[in-house]
């Protein structure tokens, strides 16, 4: 600023040594405070445009500060979006399979409670009510609109799972049997599925259950021992120990 002042003077000074211009020294000093106030106003215009091209730089690298961190934002939210777009499909995907899961789900397990019951009506007649009560059971489940399908896949298994439970049991129980005619109390003893045998109280009526014919039918005499055996070892009566029974048909 310093140095334009002086040009300014020195501009002054060779307009005084001008013979035409030639003027006081109160109107030199005048010229020369008018000339200093404009260049001084030139300077300050000057250092505030200074300023103001500073603070736009800073401005303008804030600017691209954030356009940066905005295109990356931009190409992260390019990667969500396609994550969620594929997540949507997948689900879409699955929604469908669970669609004709059920589809084909209901009508299988409606089937398998059919065949169950057709097994039982053909199976030995033991826990005949405990078993058609679990049918009925079945039945009311996949009835039941406010079930869900997998609680009602649930119960058909565990059902399932109950029945195959019983061909690795082995039982003795009193029960009523009609032999002869007559209505006679007898101890049931049960081989899991492969034989079921009956002794009379008295000890002197035994028989096998008959899978060809569905009926009782009379075995001899000398199986008696080994039934009575036989019920005592599945009521925990007796150790274990080998018996000869028959098991086919008789």
């Amino acid at each position: 600023m310093i140095n334009r002042i002086l040009l300014a003077v020195v501009a002054a000074l060779f307009m005084m040594q001008q013979p035409a211009l030639a003027a006081t020294p109160k109107k030199v000093e005048k010229t020369m405070t008018k000339a200093i106030e404009v260049e001084s106003k030139a300077q300050a215009k000057a250092d505030d445009w200074n300023v103001d091209k500073d603070d736009l730089v800073n401005e303008i690298r804030d600017l691209q500060t954030r356009l940066t961190w905005l295109e990356y934002q931009k190409g992260k939210h390019k990667i969500y979006v396609k994550g969620l777009q594929d997540n949507i499909a997948e689900l879409e995907t699955k929604k469908l399979e669970a669609r004709k899961l059920r589809e084909n789900l209901e009508p299988y397990l409606d089937e398998v409670v059919k065949r169950l019951e057709a097994f039982i009506a053909t199976d030995m007649p033991f826990l005949e009510q405990e078993r058609q009560q679990r049918l009925s059971f079945l039945y009311n489940t996949l009835n039941d609109y406010q079930l869900d399908l997998g609680e009602k896949l649930r119960r058909v298994f565990e059902s399932l799972g109950v029945e195959a439970t019983y061909g690795k049991m082995v039982t003795a129980s009193d029960e009523t049997l009609n032999i002869d005619g007559d209505d006679t109390e007898v101890t049931i003893f049960r081989l899991g599925r492969m034989a079921m045998y009956y002794q009379s109280m008295d000890k002197v009526k035994i028989g096998k259950w008959n899978m060809e014919t569905k009926k009782w039918e009379p075995m001899s005499k000398d199986f008696a021992r080994q039934i009575r055996h036989a019920v005592e070892m599945a009521n925990r009566e007796r150790t274990v120990q080998l018996i000869q029974l028959p098991v086919g048909a008789l």
